[in-house]
């Protein structure tokens, strides 16, 4: 098929006006019918359509005629769109294949599937079974921003209430267990949402001084989802972060490791680890050198129990 579409992509750069009708007509229409064709003329079709599709001579638009009802049932629509992103995949990155779909009005996969089976765990058993993980990471990563924009809404809304820290932790287990979203997600949530509603209007000098009594204040409702190195090491990662962003509190950043280590979110484990092997590349030799008292600190007392326990 590749040599198909490099002579179509031949006639399409030298007559430009061709590629409109084969968007916008040519490939809905054939899709439209893929009922009719047999597995082979699909395979086909469908390989030719991704790579001109990864080429950038058709449009993603062309995929919504596989929504239509006749061809979701019996897993037809899924089953050729596969075989396009497959194509596809075999020239691009997933990340390509994301911006094509958003471009082309692509908004939700599970609209190829058979409205039975329009969930979460049908697709990503899909993409899986059909050895393309790229694409149910990638899915799976887009609920999750959903979730994530939620939580934090939510999350926000229990705060500016006066909810007790309780009643907020049992609300985000709670969203937690519908959504099933990793620790590892949460947390980044919870950091987020918990300094989004700090009033950042003090003077520069005490900004510091305010970035570590909030932390301290919201560290209670941190401390019940950090239950693991894992999760803990992200938890830093999302401070370091944070803290690269927004230079106003870049220089807190060990004094806020220390404010999560002594409230229990942080182990000293984490600490050393993320110092010598778990940092980010974002101004790392800054947060590094800043932490080196710290993780000193932490790697003799870690020394000193081990001396006592022999």
């Amino acid at each position: 098929m590749k040599k198909y579409i490099e002579v179509l992509a031949k006639l399409l750069r030298r007559y430009k006006y061709l590629q409109r009708p084969l968007e916008d007509s040519s490939l809905p229409t054939l899709l439209q019918y893929s009922n009719r064709w047999s597995a082979e003329q699909n395979a086909k079709l469908a390989t030719a359509i991704g790579l001109l599709l990864s080429q950038g001579l058709a449009n993603g638009s062309c995929l919504q005629s596989l929504t239509k009802d006749h061809l979701v049932k019996n897993d037809l629509a899924i089953n050729v769109l596969t075989l396009i992103i497959r194509a596809y995949l075999n020239d691009q990155t997933m990340e390509h294949l994301s911006a094509t779909l958003k471009r082309g009005g692509v908004k939700d996969l599970l609209a190829f599937f058979p409205p039975n089976k329009r969930e979460g765990k049908y697709l990503e058993e899909h993409f899986k079974k059909e050895n393309l993980l790229s694409v149910s990471e990638w899915w799976a990563k887009k609920q999750y921003a959903v979730v994530k924009d939620d939580l934090v809404k939510e999350l926000k809304d229990l705060c500016e209430k006066g909810e007790s820290t309780e009643t907020i932790v049992g609300a985000i287990k709670s969203r937690q267990e519908e959504t099933t979203i990793p620790e590892t997600e949460l947390v980044h949530c919870i950091w987020h949402g918990l300094m989004s509603l700090i009033d950042w209007s003090a003077r520069a000098d005490q900004i510091e001084g305010l970035a570590l009594r909030e932390v301290g204040k919201f560290a209670s409702i941190l401390e019940p989802f950090c239950t693991g190195p894992k999760t803990q090491v992200t938890l830093i990662n999302v401070v370091q972060l944070y803290c690269y962003e927004d230079t106003r509190v870049i220089k807190a950043f060990p004094q806020i490791l220390k404010v999560l280590y002594n409230k229990d979110c942080v182990s000293d484990k984490a600490i050393i680890y993320w110092y010598q092997k778990g940092s980010k590349p974002q101004a790392r030799q800054h947060f590094l050198k800043s932490t080196e008292t710290l993780v000193k600190y932490l790697q003799e007392q870690e020394d000193a129990d081990e001396s006592e326990e022999e």
